[in-house]
């Protein structure tokens, strides 16, 4: 999992959850789970944060990508 703080107030924050053999959908709820963005929230004034999931599939050698967007 990476996290990316915003240096500036008005920049968007977001969470990247990494999988191998998964769908996006397994790691966007894995944030939402894991309560990832609780932290975000209280930092950024309940601002915009992005869930991002990059998943890669082995068997068909392609990448596979979603984004969501919490509250």
């Amino acid at each position: 999992d990476f996290t990316f703080h915003p240096r500036r107030k008005n920049d968007t924050a977001f969470i990247v959850e990494l999988k191998k053999d998964e769908d996006p959908e397994v790691a966007i709820n894995q944030i939402k789970e894991k309560e990832y963005v609780e932290k975000f929230k209280k930092e950024n004034n309940h601002r915009l944060i992005l869930a991002v999931a990059i998943c890669y599939d082995s068997k068909m050698k392609e990448h596979y990508c979603k984004i969501e967007e919490l509250r």
